[in-house]
């Protein structure tokens, strides 16, 4: 009777990548990852009699679910190709539905070994998801390599629009911290431990990079406000630093927005802060630098600067193939759960491998609710229709396909969809080989005859070679590079079981400089007249300019 039912520990404790493994039949979790991602997909915080309750309750997207553990890491390190294939294959022969694949690396193209198995998987009745990869500080073509599978799903990250974060009050407001895993804990200073900004003589907020700064400033004893710009030290050396100049502990405010995991320095209080609150900061110190810092005793709920939009770490697409990756994205910014018991029971994690779960767990509440198990492209397809197209953060425009996918999962709007749309995404390819006429087949899976209009959304354009540059920018340029479409039909009427096919024809952008390679995208949208059935919508992407000369 036990949740996890079946598993295998395929490398020990001991395994780092590099390390000889010593497999044996316990699957236990010592480093966390595991867990974590095993709670989103269904673990069950509401109502803890035994054992630390966590900060506040919490439940798993399918908290029914059987599960199997199939370790391939072993307390830190690396794994390796041969070790994840053979988990992949054990949890088929031991009837898994599906498998969760919180890992992966940079990988262009779908010919990887990870990618092959998982479409072979599907073709044999399972479903595969994987993690789209962290890597949005490095550009487009960084989609993870696992969910690049035809038939498998890769999955972006969107961030939690709130969060149970300890927090403390300055000048009558309240704010949300993040403290530094080295220090571990909630931060409690005395009221004597007043906060001091470490500007410049042109009063420019400083990183603390740099121990002169500190120089002819009164902060013994004091909370110092650095900027969180992590460019020139990381926060292990500033803590160093400031820890010699003897200041009491490190607020540091985040650039452009949100809160920073931090590793931190050994014995000192460090913490993220938001960037807006960084900005009200230093506004009240300069109306009165006497302000005091006063530190909550417990958690509370807030609104996370930068959350409900795509993470900016989530991986940007597209595959080597100008293929539509990632496929679609899930909550996995600041995602409290499960943790090991070793090490506190609960946890904030941040990353597309925490958004991962939220959407196998979402494809196990379909399968509850309908009592079918689709696969492949069938389910993908139907939580792609219904996702929900979202903007960055501060933006007045979709973010492109490249970075979201088909949007922001919406579970309800799958459970209860009545229409599909398919395929589930289109590939324009380049202007050499361009894809400009394509078929939608629009099918109505309700009990009455419904009439569907048909529109056209577009999202941003991702420039990445605007300077004549060999690799591509680590953060695109946005521009309004914008396809046209036109439907040999506005307007389909289909009957109840029935379905329609549309000529959909696309044209390149006129704007935007083929020899800059910009990548456009949008989505075709499919509404039905019904204002209780949800919208169908189908992503497509393509690349103006000849991508041989990228």
């Amino acid at each position: 009777n036990c949740r996890v039912k079946h598993g295998w520990d395929f490398v020990g404790d001991a395994y780092n990548g590099a390390t000889v493994p010593v497999p044996d039949s316990d699957p236990m979790d010592c480093q966390g990852h595991g867990t974590h991602v095993a709670g989103i997909v269904g673990g069950n915080a509401s109502n803890i009699k035994t054992g630390p309750k966590p900060l506040v309750p919490w439940i798993g997207v399918a908290p029914d679910v059987t599960f199997g553990a199939y370790r391939i890491f072993g307390c830190s390190g690396y794994t390796s190709t041969d070790i994840i294939l053979a988990a992949m294959e054990m949890a088929f022969n031991d009837g898994m539905d599906i498998i969760n694949m919180s890992l992966g690396g940079g990988s262009a193209y779908k010919e990887n070994p990870t990618a092959i198995l998982a479409d072979k998987l599907v073709s044999f009745g399972m479903n595969v998801a994987g993690a789209a990869g962290n890597d949005g500080s490095e550009g487009v073509w960084m989609v993870s390599d696992t969910g690049l599978g035809e038939t498998s799903t890769s999955v972006a990250s969107f961030d939690n629009a709130f969060g149970a974060f300890y927090t403390f009050s300055y000048a009558g407001a309240k704010y949300p911290y993040n403290f530094s895993s080295a220090w571990g804990k909630a931060i409690d200073l005395p009221a004597s431990a007043t906060l001091v900004p470490l500007f410049d003589k042109a009063g420019i907020l400083q990183d603390g990079c740099d121990a002169n700064a500190y120089n002819g400033l009164d902060i013994k004893g004091k909370v110092v406000l650095v900027l969180g710009d992590y460019t020139r030290c990381g926060s292990f050396a500033r803590g160093e630093i400031a820890k010699t100049a003897g200041v009491a502990g490190i607020l540091s405010a985040t650039t452009p927005f949100g809160m920073n995991s931090l590793a931190g320095a050994p014995g000192l209080p460090m913490a993220s802060i938001e960037n807006r609150a960084g900005q009200a900061i230093i506004a009240a110190y300069k109306k009165d630098p006497k302000n005091v810092l006063t530190w909550a005793k417990g958690p509370s709920s807030v609104k996370v600067e930068g959350g409900g939009a795509p993470a900016e770490m989530s991986s940007y697409g597209l595959d080597g193939d100008l293929r539509s990756k990632p496929d679609i994205a899930a909550p996995g910014g600041n995602i409290y759960g499960a943790y090991p018991r070793s090490k506190g029971s609960y946890a904030l994690l941040s990353g597309t491998s925490m958004a991962t779960p939220y959407y196998i767990g979402a494809q196990a509440l379909y399968y509850e609710k309908t009592k079918t198990k689709p696969k492949g492209v069938d389910i993908r397809g139907v939580f792609k229709n219904t996702a929900t197209i979202s903007k960055n953060f501060n933006s007045k425009t979709y973010a492109s396909a490249a970075k979201q996918g088909a949007g922001l999962i919406n579970v309800w709007n799958a459970l209860t969809t009545t229409t599909h749309a398919s395929p589930d995404r289109f590939d324009l390819l380049d202007s050499d080989n361009f894809r400009g006429v394509q078929k939608i087949t629009i099918k109505n899976t309700g009990k009455k005859t419904e009439t569907y209009t048909l529109s056209h959304v577009v999202a941003d354009a991702l420039n990445s070679y605007s300077e004549g540059n060999s690799w591509p920018h680590p953060k695109p340029i946005i521009e309004a590079d914008y396809a046209t479409v036109k439907f040999s039909a506005n307007k389909v009427k289909i009957a109840a079981g029935k379905s329609v096919k549309v000529t959909i024809t696309f044209t390149e952008p006129k704007a935007g400089n083929a020899a800059q390679f910009p990548i456009y995208s949008g989505y075709v949208v499919a509404t039905p007249s019904r204002e209780d059935s949800p919208a169908v919508h189908v992503p497509y992407i393509g690349l103006k300019g000849k991508v041989r000369n990228v």
